[in-house]
């Protein structure tokens, strides 16, 4: 008998990748049991349905995600490096994304939006997290003289999110990153603007 625990892990691993390619609303409990190994039993043993599955699986992807963001940033020294530090990853993930899909936090808000309020609740909620993470690194820079005081903070987070987020989707559509990158110059001319 296995592992309740490594059951769990096992069925958010299998599915993460599924609802990340083919949406929340395509994947089935058979292609969960399929990917897994499973029977539909063993899927709901562990989880009371498929809307549970695709938010543990969502919450498994953005921390993997975020995980590797914050490695990124660690070693740099300022806000204006933590901000280019960013901006370098997502360039890298443009074509090498650690989650097959691309980003799960755009790719679940596409379908969460109408069809599982659970889930459109934890995309909000991590929207909020990226969102607070970054006010943070302007806020200190800003503190620290790193980057100028009349920086519009909200402004200047939502630009910077957005751009990222929505050049990351026109760059996989288009099957190259020369919008990412076009997008990515553009901001860290944003960053040098308005660094000390």
């Amino acid at each position: 008998m296995r592992n309740p625990e490594a059951t769990r892990r096992l069925i958010i691993n299998e599915s993460l990748t599924l609802f990340n390619t083919k949406g929340y609303q395509a994947t089935s409990l058979s292609d969960i049991t399929e990917a897994t190994g499973m029977t539909k039993g063993a899927i709901y043993s562990n989880f009371n349905n498929k809307e549970e599955v695709a938010v543990a699986a969502f919450d498994y992807a953005v921390e993997i995600v975020l995980g590797r963001v914050r490695e990124c940033i660690r070693g740099a020294p300022t806000a204006p490096l933590k901000l280019k530090a960013i901006l370098q990853y997502y360039e890298k993930y443009v074509d090498d994304s650690p989650i097959p899909g691309g980003c799960p936090v755009l790719n679940s808000a596409v379908e969460a939006d109408d069809n599982s309020s659970l889930l459109r609740t934890k995309v909000v909620r991590s929207i909020a997290k990226i969102k607070d993470s970054l006010r943070q690194i302007v806020h200190r820079g800003i503190l620290e003289k790193q980057l100028q005081r009349d920086i519009d903070v909200d402004g200047f987070v939502m630009l910077y999110y957005g751009a990222i987020e929505g050049s990351i989707m026109v760059s996989r559509v288009e099957g190259d990153k020369d919008s990412f990158v076009s997008m990515s110059r553009f901001l860290l001319q944003l960053i040098d603007q308005h660094s000390l």
